[in-house]
């Protein structure tokens, strides 16, 4: 996983990180995340393949659509939340 620094300097990776961070049991498709953090559909769903890259999102597909959701990784939570204190100035 690349340093979690660097995810947040991407401004629809940090809105998507920030999302799911506050709502981490969501489960929703790119256009849904797209609304919720009132971001570009296609800024999001570039964010979201680099995300999912790196093993922050997961990525359910079915037949017809997929969906997004927070990892369950808690080492890499425990990292995002660190950061986000850090970015929110707490």
């Amino acid at each position: 996983m690349k340093n979690i620094k660097s995810l947040f300097k991407n401004e629809a990776a940090r809105k998507i990180l920030l999302f799911f961070n506050e709502n981490p049991n969501c489960i929703d498709t790119v256009k849904g995340i797209s609304l919720w953090i009132n971001g570009d559909i296609n800024a999001i769903q570039k964010a979201l393949n680099q995300l999912v890259k790196e093993g922050v999102i997961t990525s359910h597909q079915t037949a017809s659509t997929t969906a997004y959701a927070y990892t369950n990784n808690k080492e890499i939570v425990k990292k995002i939340e660190k950061y986000i204190k850090i970015f929110k100035g707490l």
